[in-house]
């Protein structure tokens, strides 16, 4: 395989661009890109760059600048060449604004305009780390695990090297100017609470009166609030998991909490809306352990909860137990058994319960129409979707929306 055609492919899956150097720095060849140079995206001058390029690190050599920019740098001893990947951009923006002065949506990710001139496209911290590792292996022939790359990298960042050192004094600080933290005890009980589905209990958790504070999670008073907020979603998306919940069900309403806390403007709200999840999320577990009629039972069978999880991820297409059992590697006839000796359901009416519930939610919170609703779900017509619908919920989806719909927002 010809170097040229490997980063060629390289620059396709990871959107950055590759500029080829000899040792003394000079521009070689360019692969992808336009004409600017990866370090004037990084905001760096041409002596710096030259210093960065001179460094001959063994290893490949991450570097940052602005607006989240990053490119890294390998050597090629054997060819005598450095290597510039990128520049990419790590931080994902959803905006759309005009070519004149904004950001706007291709095929490879956001680019962002200012004038004519466009940002480096958006690339994931983790595909570009696994393009960096690729590059370096093709160029060395050496393997390198993730583990190592941030292990050498972590040696040119302040923050890192400088950490133990800030933790011992902001622990002395709290030590002599504010009191106790708020006890673990406590703690243990929300999300006790909520693993077990628990919502008076959690209820009697939060109303506690016990000695200590939160801690300081930022100077800036809404900020702080915030972070708090997100700590606690994270924590109660694992304790319904541990309830019982499926993980990607758990992880993705974790993420769209945690999303629409970013857009809260104050702090009486963000702390209603933390308290709002961590009550879904004993609901929702309340509502596992109620199809169930019993105990969770997962961490005995592991695969039940896999098995949730692709029935979560397969929601919009028709799911087969067997092509269930195929993505696990396991006989169809065990899972089937597996998961409902765990359920006290099978499988087959596990996938309808849960197509339904989530079409209950679009029904409540969407305008989708009730067609549109039934193919997304998966199902072959819409009357075969009134039809399950009325057999678990008791009524049709056009009664069931003009009961709920539309009585509240979905923020």
């Amino acid at each position: 395989m010809s170097d040229y055609y490997f980063f060629s492919q390289m620059v396709s899956i990871m959107g950055a661009p590759l500029h080829v150097y000899d040792m003394d720095g000079k521009l070689l060849d360019r692969i992808g890109g336009d004409e600017k140079e990866w370090w004037l995206w990084l905001g760096y001058d041409r002596e710096k760059a030259a210093d960065i390029l001179s460094q001959r690190k063994d290893y490949p050599a991450i570097y940052t600048g602005e607006d989240g920019c990053a490119a890294a740098i390998l050597y090629d001893e054997r060819r005598e060449r450095i290597l510039a990947a990128g520049p990419v951009t790590l931080a994902p923006s959803t905006d759309r604004v005009t070519e004149s002065g904004g950001k706007r949506r291709d095929g490879a990710g956001w680019r962002r305009y200012y004038g004519r001139e466009a940002m480096p496209v958006w690339c994931s911290l983790d595909v570009f780390a696994s393009g960096c590792l690729l590059l370096y292996w093709k160029l060395t022939g050496r393997e390198m695990s993730v583990y190592e790359l941030w292990e050498h990298n972590k040696e040119d960042y302040e923050k890192i090297c400088q950490i133990r050192k800030r933790i011992s004094e902001d622990m002395f600080f709290r030590q002599e100017n504010y009191g106790k933290h708020n006890p673990s005890e406590q703690e243990l009980r929300e999300l006790e609470s909520i693993e077990n589905g628990d919502q008076e209990g959690l209820k009697e958790s939060i109303s506690e009166t016990y000695e200590g504070t939160i801690g300081i999670l930022a100077k800036d008073p809404l900020r702080h609030y915030k972070n708090v907020a997100i700590g606690n979603i994270t924590l109660a998306s694992r304790a319904a998991i541990r309830g019982g919940m499926s993980a990607e069900s758990s992880f993705s309403m974790a993420d769209s909490m945690i999303q629409q806390v970013e857009e809260i403007k104050n702090i009486p709200e963000v702390e209603m809306f933390k308290r709002e999840c961590q009550f879904m999320y004993a609901a929702a577990v309340n509502e596992e352990k109620s199809r169930r009629g019993g105990e969770y039972s997962s961490e005995k069978n592991p695969l039940v909860g896999k098995v949730k999880d692709y029935i979560f991820s397969h929601l919009h297409s028709r799911i087969k137990v067997s092509d269930i059992a195929e993505s696990l590697q396991v006989n169809p006839n065990y899972l089937s058994h597996v998961f409902s000796m765990s359920e006290k359901t099978s499988i087959k009416k596990y996938i309808l319960q849960e197509k339904i519930r989530r079409s209950q939610n679009l029904l409540k919170y969407s305008d989708y129409r009730i067609q549109e609703i039934g193919f997304y779900l998966g199902f072959s017509s819409q009357s075969h979707f009134t039809r399950i619908f009325q057999e678990i919920t008791g009524m049709k989806p056009n009664e069931y929306r003009k009961k709920y719909g539309n009585q509240e927002n979905w923020k």
